[in-house]
């Protein structure tokens, strides 16, 4: 009994003596210190904690480094990822084997360095901001079932969506007004004009000539004349007198985008770009009311949507 309590004793002295395995090191490179980018450091670190060394920083803090790369870059909102892309490029020689995962940002802002990543040979993906436009078609099938035509101003960003929003459109028995191409902020009232007087909906889609802080108040303004409800990408274009809205919270894209970097740590390399997984919807009753319209509450609305993608 004495030897085996001794042979136990000079096993464990053993184990601990050996060096702990390395972990993956995860830099997350964050466009601010407080706000949404605090909110997703706070997730993330909670999430992945123990499963990798991270360090949390601005660009200009953690990039100015002389340590060796690390495993794998997290970058958080637009600004920390076109520093990161910029400060890794100039130094390809000795980090252009690092991935880069961007998170909390518009898909527009990530595909703006795709080509520069394909030409780099950067293994590079994303958690984006946008939502599926499938999603956003079933979200006007559920709450306005016979309002069947959905109108589309088509800016610079928004026309490369146009397939995608011809097919979902059709999926859901719903028929798409697009307008003409508009390529300057004098073209846009025009074109929405023509949509209102064919669509019956308005779907607002991430595109800085059209909706941006100039315009949204006139937009709105003449949604309400037309009595042609937006549909929007944000909560406070709903506060501003939109209709409705679907939309996913920072936490919700932390969480994903902690989900993405443990499969990572896990072997599974990174996915293609992908849109939010988790999502939440906000209803303006005053607008509907002025519309004559009676909407189930939001949580109704998200369980049904979230059926309706799980059956996909």
């Amino acid at each position: 009994m004495r030897r085996f309590a001794l042979h136990l004793f000079l096993v464990c002295l053993l184990a601990l003596s050996l060096p702990a395995a390395a972990k993956d090191r995860v830099w997350v490179v964050m466009s601010g210190e407080d706000g949404v980018y605090a909110e997703t450091a706070t997730v993330l670190r909670n999430e992945l904690e123990g499963e990798a060394t991270l360090k949390f920083g601005v660009p200009a803090k953690l990039l100015d480094t002389q340590e060796a790369p690390p495993t794998l870059i997290v970058t958080v909102g637009t600004v920390a990822f076109d520093t990161t892309h910029k400060w890794l490029s100039e130094r390809y020689a000795i980090w252009g084997h690092v991935p880069v995962l961007a998170t909390l940002l518009p898909r527009s802002a990530y595909d703006a360095r795709v080509a520069e990543v394909v030409r780099s040979g950067r293994v590079m993906s994303a958690v984006v901001l946008d939502q599926p436009i499938g999603r956003q078609m079933a979200l006007i099938k559920r709450v306005l079932p016979n309002w069947l035509r959905v109108g589309v101003l088509m800016g610079p960003q928004t026309r490369l969506l146009l397939p995608q929003l011809e097919q979902q459109a059709r999926l859901r028995d719903l028929r798409l007004v697009a307008s003409p191409a508009v390529d300057s902020f004098e073209q846009t009232y025009p074109a929405l004009k023509g949509v209102f007087e064919s669509a019956d909906v308005l779907l607002a889609l991430p595109d800085q000539l059209l909706y941006n802080s100039s315009s949204l108040q006139n937009i709105l303004l003449a949604s309400y004349r037309a009595r042609v409800p937006l549909v929007a990408f944000s909560p406070a274009y709903v506060k501003a007198g939109a209709l409705m809205a679907v939309y996913t919270t920072p936490t919700q894209v932390a969480f994903h985008t902690a989900g993405v970097v443990r499969g990572w740590l896990a072997g599974r390399g990174l996915p293609p770009v992908q849109p939010p997984r988790e999502f939440d919807v906000v209803v303006n009753t005053a607008v509907a009311n002025s519309l004559g319209l009676r909407i189930d509450g939001a949580a109704q609305i998200v369980e049904d949507l979230r059926r309706d993608e799980a059956r996909q």
